[in-house]
């Protein structure tokens, strides 16, 4: 299954590090193995708030964009007609063991070439990740990218990043109503005592409450991302009492994982044409 996280104030809405706890927590008490990746180029991929800076050098394996690892060259051999399953392997890194997988980016190639590459190529990388894992999980940049528009369409789940303003949420809700059909949403960088609260946006916007997850800005997981700690942070603050100042924030980013694992048990109970009715 195909899940995007997409968020058009990606930075209000803190949705970067929402994809970062969300995909480890979506593999800390679940059964499923989960392929990441991210539709644009850039140092503020997921791949350093997964791995600490040495890790994270060692695994930008060297070469050209036609010779080397990470998404760039595995988007050349998929081009080129080479997708047999195994190749997922040597293309992606293992962030949990024999559960959560990144695709790596070695950023040799210029931003808008990738992004056409990825467009045309999109349906064979999904395709491939699919024989091999349980999910795919895809984070979207904000910009007006190719790949982003072709992803929204492919993909089976879209989490999508809300930020907690009257007139950012009038526009979402009447510019991108086409998207709400397979949506859940994030309320990022979320605040218990702003005037839009979780239950005011679903009676508001004819959402399921079930289908909101708040999840407030924390600067000690923002510290660990920076510091390629974000798995370590999750797992050590995973079980933590009410009274722990973390609660908040994994009691989000838990129920923003059990939402989406939720809707793919749904998928895989009832098929794609019935799972968002």
């Amino acid at each position: 299954m195909k899940i995007a996280f997409w968020s058009n104030e990606y930075e209000k809405s803190c949705a970067f590090y929402n994809f970062a706890a969300v995909s480890i927590a979506s593999v800390m008490q679940n059964p499923y193995t989960i392929t990441v990746l991210e539709n644009y180029l850039g140092r503020d991929n997921i791949g350093r708030a997964y791995f600490d800076h040495e890790d994270y050098n060692s695994i930008k394996h060297g070469g050209t964009y036609y010779e080397g690892r990470g998404i760039e060259g595995l988007l050349r051999r998929l081009s080129s007609g080479c997708n047999f399953p195994e190749i997922l392997g040597y293309y992606s890194k293992e962030v949990i063991p024999n559960h959560l997988f990144y695709i790596p980016q070695n950023m040799t190639i210029n931003s808008e070439i990738f992004d056409y590459e990825l467009h045309i190529n999109l349906s064979k990388l999904l395709n491939l990740i699919e024989e091999n894992n349980n999910l795919c999980y895809i984070n979207l940049n904000k910009k007006n990218h190719l790949s982003s528009k072709t992803c929204l369409q492919e993909v089976d789940l879209i989490v999508i990043n809300l930020w907690q303003n009257s007139d950012y949420l009038n526009d979402f809700f009447r510019n991108y109503s086409s998207l709400l059909s397979k949506a859940i949403f994030i309320l990022g960088n979320y605040s218990p005592r702003s005037f839009m609260s979780c239950k005011r946006i679903s009676r508001l916007y004819d959402i399921p409450l079930e289908d909101i997850a708040p999840i407030p800005f924390n600067d000690e997981f923002s510290i660990a991302c920076n510091q390629g700690r974000a798995k370590e942070f999750i797992n050590s603050n995973y079980m933590c009492s009410k009274e722990n100042p973390n609660f908040l924030f994994i009691h989000g980013i838990r129920k923003a994982a059990y939402s989406i694992l939720k809707k793919v048990h749904s998928f895989d109970k009832k098929g794609k044409e019935h799972c968002f009715i």
